[in-house]
């Protein structure tokens, strides 16, 4: 008896030992020196990117008894490196954070999205414009909004701290911007079903999980809810695909109030508060957005 009492206060000692250990490594780490220097390592590849000249490859290979061809350049390498450094400078800001383990899902993985969304977007954006000043200008500004995502995602790691609610609205405004943008790049490739569906599925589910992590802390719910949302979105894009007249910026709007109202019911149903009248004004905001996309959107 008296050795079970010694082997128990010799644990809880240990235990209290790794926890003051813990708090001392976080107390010698800034979380802002962390956000700095992601940012500006993203901020260079950005730089790096217009610069990295490496031969196209073509990938072919038959898909569903048809040939299918992926093409592998310079900005698509950029961009997946570019991708994963922005996911891993996520992941060790996340876990710098003490109350990581306490917060709604538990799960490190499920802030990735959008830091890797914004780093695709601007790598992607970046050939196309026409003078170095408005890269350079590009660059910084998308530097800027690195560092807002970062900063807001740490702060939502604990619901209901002083800035939450802010932080919970940038994280949303720029998730759905992300979207639009992704969104509009997939379907205006023009690619097959197969890719085009895929992709845009897998960016709506990603983006689905960091708009729905803060809702509930049942983690096996919010992906469920994602990977209906990236379901519904694929399925769209591949009917849109059989619509060949239709421009890629009406396509993308379309894709984007999917996808707004696909999460805005999932969010709905997280929170228990998915009724019939909450169904119709989605109804209604549904049907009066899609007759300003066919009023003022191209190719109607």
């Amino acid at each position: 008896m008296q050795t079970n009492r010694l082997v128990a206060w010799r644990d809880e000692l240990v235990q209290r030992w790794q926890w003051q250990r813990r708090e001392t490594d976080f107390a010698g780490v800034d979380y802002r020196d962390r956000i700095s220097v992601t940012s500006w390592v993203l901020v260079l590849g950005f730089g790096l990117s217009l610069v990295l000249e490496l031969p196209t490859t073509m990938i072919g290979f038959r898909a569903l008894g048809s040939p299918t061809s992926l093409e592998l350049s310079a900005t698509t390498l950029m961009a997946f490196v570019l991708a994963v450094a922005a996911a891993a400078g996520t992941e060790s800001l996340i876990r710098l954070h003490p109350k990581r383990q306490a917060n709604r899902l538990g799960l490190t993985w499920a802030y990735w999205a959008l830091p890797s969304a914004i780093s695709i977007i601007t790598v992607v954006l970046l050939p196309g414009i026409p003078t170095r000043l408005f890269q350079v200008g590009v660059i910084l500004v998308s530097g800027l909004l690195l560092v807002i995502a970062f900063f807001s995602l740490y702060t939502t790691v604990e619901p209901g701290q002083p800035g939450f609610r802010r932080a919970r609205l940038w994280l949303d405004i720029l998730s759905y911007g992300a979207a639009l943008l992704l969104f509009l790049f997939v379907y205006q490739s023009r690619t097959r079903s197969l890719l085009s569906g895929t992709m845009i599925s897998l960016t709506a589910a990603l983006l689905a999980v960091e708009l729905l992590r803060s809702a509930t802390n049942e983690t096996r719910s919010v992906l469920m809810y994602s990977a209906v949302v990236g379901l519904l979105l694929g399925e769209l894009t591949w009917a849109l695909n059989y619509w060949p007249l239709l421009p890629g910026l009406t396509g993308g709007l379309l894709l984007l109030l999917s996808f707004y109202l696909a999460v805005g019911i999932a969010l709905q149903g997280l929170q228990q508060r998915l009724t019939g009248r909450v169904l119709a004004e989605f109804a209604i905001f549904g049907v009066v957005a899609l007759i300003l996309v066919v009023v003022f959107g191209p190719g109607f």
